[in-house]
């Protein structure tokens, strides 16, 4: 065999099997830095080094190499699977269930899916509309700024379907997904009529079973991930809009920084915030019960209650040290920490009530 062809060979395999390989890039001013390339969007890049710090820098500040090294990732590619080989039906054990779908970028394929379909569950079940099992590692990666988005890596032979490079305000598009919970993909066609840096907006009518399956275009290329829908608006100034309607957002994958983490910790760690979260409901029911009895007899030993679940709450907090460093649950344990910073004055006056 030739050099060429074996030097051709790792350039093709190595991607697939390991990801894109730490390189040296140079900035247009000769500076450099060891790091990886781990997206490209628009006319920028998005690198990591080894320590883990993330980089996004304009594709015209590094070399012409460098340029080129990135047209080289860029042609990197596995085979597309038809959309509905694509996409998969996720079941969790507490009967959850969702959407998710292979996509491919640099000669990887992923198993992407929202964060919240596969939130507390310790497993998920995949499965594909021929009823072919799909099987994928407790290993995943979670968005870094908080997006609903996970992704687990699968072998490159099942192929992906590719991202769409850009996107356009009124084009013609369609979820494809579990809608439900049914274990039946339905195709919803839509527009895409909104576009933010994180998101976009869509009219494809999904609903709850479609989250974590992919928005398409025309071209089966994915524009987003189905993740929500906003309540409608009542107030005076929506009357006659729109927004008098639900509106359905999906979550952009470009850009996207990754933080590697397993399904098991996720839900370990959703747990103690869960596990918060009921405490809370707690402590407000004794603060109904006290309020309404600041009088009464019974103001003493309800006061007493809400000590004694205050102090829970307190002792709960402690282990959310490792939930507040996952990403998507940042948001849960500053509610959770914010309410008890509040909760400690509210206690005080409330209980000064008791006792006068």
């Amino acid at each position: 065999m030739s050099r060429l062809l074996v030097a051709w060979l790792i350039l093709v395999i190595s991607p697939t099997l390991f990801g894109l390989p730490p390189r040296t890039w140079t900035s247009a001013d000769g500076k450099q830095i060891q790091a990886t390339l781990m997206d490209t969007f628009g006319d920028e890049i998005l690198i990591r080094r080894a320590d883990g710090a993330s980089f996004r820098l304009p594709l015209a500040r590094v070399s012409k190499a460098d340029r080129l090294y990135v047209q080289q990732a860029l042609a990197l590619r596995v085979k597309v699977p038809s959309a509905l080989q694509a996409v998969v039906m996720i079941n969790t054990p507490d009967g959850g269930s969702g959407t998710g779908f292979l996509t491919q970028r640099f000669g990887e394929v992923h198993l992407m899916t929202n964060a919240h379909v596969v939130r507390g569950a310790d497993k998920i079940t995949l499965s594909r509309a021929d009823g072919r099992p799909l099987a994928t590692t407790d290993s995943m990666e979670m968005a870094r700024d908080g997006r609903d988005l996970v992704r687990f890596r699968m072998a490159a032979e099942l192929g992906g379907l590719r991202r769409a490079e850009s996107m356009r305000i009124g084009e013609a598009v369609y979820a494809l997904g579990n809608s439900g919970g049914l274990n039946v993909l339905t195709p919803l066609p839509g527009q895409m009529i909104g576009i933010g840096a994180k998101e976009i907006e869509v009219t494809s009518p999904f609903i709850p079973g479609n989250s974590g399956g992919p928005i398409l275009n025309r071209r089966n290329e994915v524009l987003g991930v189905a993740t929500y829908v906003a309540a409608s608006r009542g107030e005076w100034w929506a009357q006659g809009s729109r927004f008098t309607r639900v509106r359905r957002l999906a979550t952009r994958i470009d850009g996207v920084d990754w933080v590697p983490l397993s399904l098991k910790n996720f839900q370990k760690a959703d747990s103690t915030v869960k596990s918060a979260t009921d405490k809370i409901e707690v402590i407000e029911k004794w603060k109904r019960i006290v309020r309404a009895n600041v009088r009464s007899p019974q103001a003493k030993s309800a006061a007493t209650q809400l000590i004694r679940a205050s102090g829970r709450l307190e002792s709960e907090l402690r282990g959310l040290s490792a939930a507040a460093r996952i990403p998507f649950l940042k948001e849960d344990v500053e509610r959770v920490q914010g309410y008890n910073r509040k909760l400690k004055d509210e206690l005080h006056a409330l209980l000064k009530q008791v006792k006068d």
